[in-house]
């Protein structure tokens, strides 16, 4: 429909958005003979001026695009064709062009037409022809799309406008979206980087041995985490154990439970009933003195107050005692050793009423530590350890707990001596004590330790031994005979079998209390220990005989012929089985049972 053209003092509206037209194709004037007619020479464009009502009654004809010559739909005067401009803007007439021409395909130059258009700006009295055609089909102006949609409409052409780059053309920026993706894959990189760098270091951390952190006085905030989960199963009731590489059997044990722990690495070499629930007796005392030594000051002064001396007081008649009196003062130091050597009861009500305020708050807190250590089966009601209903600890778990007391350099250090003095002055009388684990005054490389015994339920003992910087903790619960089960153990800890007694070691210098056993009179070399399979395992080398070697054995002579067993019996391929002993070799058959001595 025709639209009234502008006022003529009204400026065109230049700020619209720059319309982008679809891909067109330009027409190149062709001569044709006699100027339009036959025979004529060819005619130039040419342009004049109409009036707008000769233009609209003067018929024009139409070509559709790519139509070749001579087919018009309509006609002018002389069989021109007619192209009309769209409307120009101001006080221009509408003006039409009469060209005689012929379609050649050909890419339009963008270029070209801005030129054109810049051309008219300057002589608004000209009439442009642009050379190119419109298309039959009506197509509304729209609005140039922003950079990023024409980026991606260069990319993928056919959808959306019909943008083709031509050669030559300066390139399009960079788009947002590639710089996004060079950000994200940097810091994709870098959380992988983050990932391994932990992965690494909690791997390298896990094979270092967790230690215990101690200040110079001895005092720490609390058990190391690392050091009592780390060693832990998910299951604490499930064991992996690492036995020692030795030839030489796991030995047996009279003791109801033994522990066999590895402090430097936290493995268990060695559980016998490592679960059950047994009294602990004076071992006790271990978590008596870690609080101590955790939450106290070495060096400050306690007093025997009347609340003390009420509670010591209601202790048996036949409690060991460290000799405490109402009004005497010491210094937590010495009540330590008098609580680790002399196994003085009186000493932990003395400690556990300073430390905890009193007797329920200490035990409590007891339980507490108990728990961050990993110890599931024990529990305590009593800082000393007399027999107590709900009292009651495991072979596994005292050796967990000796492990982390004596990691505790002052701990260490007073239950690896064989004795202290105090000397007397104004505020305590005179006190020499002298170190009850008598398996440190003749066993070589022991370091530390606390016995527990009660007649009616035998020897307790958690031992600390090292040697060849091999670092042991043995624990033997409920045994008749501690001696010859703690040797047994740490002789094959070590892997060391050199016979040594403590009744031989009496001789050299006397063992304290060695009369409470009788001066060991009762360890000897041809000591044997029962097996399963009715075997025999000796103490003096540390292998066992049974089966067929160990009848042919006792009827062929026993010690006095063959001697002390020197390896394990051993199975070849002929079916033969032989074992080695000090002067001779048995060797059986084991088809016909029958054996000779070789």
């Amino acid at each position: 429909m025709y639209r009234t053209p502008p006022p003529d003092d009204e400026q065109p509206d230049y700020t619209q958005t720059p319309t982008v037209y679809p891909r067109q194709r330009r027409r190149r004037p062709v001569a044709s003979k006699g100027g339009g007619k036959p025979g004529g020479n060819p005619r130039p464009y040419s342009t004049w001026s109409e009036t707008r009502a000769e233009a609209s009654s003067r018929p024009y004809t139409t070509r559709r695009a790519g139509a070749g010559r001579g087919q018009a739909t309509g006609g002018g005067k002389d069989g021109r064709k007619v192209t009309s401009l769209p409307p120009l803007h101001g006080s221009q007439q509408r003006q039409q062009v009469t060209v005689e021409e012929e379609t050649v395909d050909e890419t339009l130059d963008e270029s070209e037409y801005e030129a054109d258009v810049r051309a008219y700006q300057r002589d608004s009295r000209k009439i442009i022809v642009t050379q190119r055609r419109r298309s039959p089909i009506y197509e509304p102006r729209t609005a140039l799309p922003d950079h990023r949609t024409r980026h991606r409409q260069s990319r993928s052409p056919g959808r959306g406008h019909y943008l083709s780059p031509r050669q030559g053309r300066p390139p399009l920026p960079p788009s947002r979206s590639s710089h996004r993706a060079a950000v994200l894959i940097t810091c994709l990189f870098l959380l992988a980087i983050l990932i391994l760098v932990s992965i690494a270091y909690f791997a390298i951390r896990a094979q270092i041995r967790p230690g215990v952190s101690s200040t110079s006085s001895g005092l720490t905030s609390g058990p190391s985490s690392s050091s009592s989960s780390a060693s832990l199963p998910i299951n604490p009731h499930e064991l992996i154990i690492t036995p020692e590489d030795s030839d030489h059997p796991a030995p047996p044990v009279y003791a109801t439970a033994a522990y066999l722990l590895d402090a430097d690495t936290g493995a268990t070499l060695y559980a016998h009933n490592p679960f059950m629930h047994l009294s602990m007796l004076s071992t006790t005392k271990l978590m008596t003195a870690i609080l101590a030594v955790e939450q106290g000051n070495p060096d400050q002064v306690i007093t025997i107050t009347p609340a003390i001396d009420h509670d010591v007081s209601q202790l048996s008649g036949d409690s060991a005692l460290f000799g405490l009196k109402k009004g005497e003062t010491y210094t937590l130091r010495d009540l330590l050793y008098g609580l680790l050597l002399v196994s003085g009861n009186d000493a932990a009500i003395a400690i556990a009423d300073t430390i905890g305020g009193d007797l329920p708050h200490f035990v409590a807190k007891m339980n507490q530590w108990a728990q961050q250590l990993g110890l599931y089966d024990t529990h305590f009601m009593n800082p000393h350890g007399l027999l107590e209903t709900g009292q009651y600890s495991s072979a596994r778990d005292l050796a967990v707990l000796g492990r982390y007391a004596f990691s505790l350099p002052l701990i260490h250090q007073i239950s690896g001596s064989e004795q202290y003095h105090i000397t007397k002055t104004v505020y305590h009388t005179e006190h020499y004590v002298v170190n009850g684990n008598q398996f440190l005054w003749w066993y070589p490389g022991v370091d530390g330790g606390k016995t527990g015994y009660d007649g009616q339920y035998d020897f307790v003992q958690v031992v600390s031994a090292t040697r060849n910087h091999h670092h042991l903790i043995g624990v033997t619960v409920h045994t008749v005979n501690w001696w010859t089960d703690m040797r047994d153990l740490m002789n094959w800890g070590f892997d060391s079998f050199q016979w040594i007694s403590p009744y031989d070691v009496d001789f050299q210098h006397p063992i304290p209390f060695d009369y409470l056993w009788n001066y060991f009179t009762a360890d000897k070399k041809e000591n044997t220990i029962p097996i399963s399979n009715q075997g025999r395992y000796y103490v003096y080398t540390g292998f066992s005989i049974s089966g067929l070697i160990l009848s042919y054995f006792d009827h062929g002579g026993g010690l006095q012929k063959f001697g002390y067993p020197e390896s394990m019996a051993t199975v070849s391929s002929t079916l033969t089985i032989n074992q080695t002993f000090e002067h001779a070799t048995i060797q059986c058959n084991l088809t016909t049972r029958q054996c000779i001595t070789v």
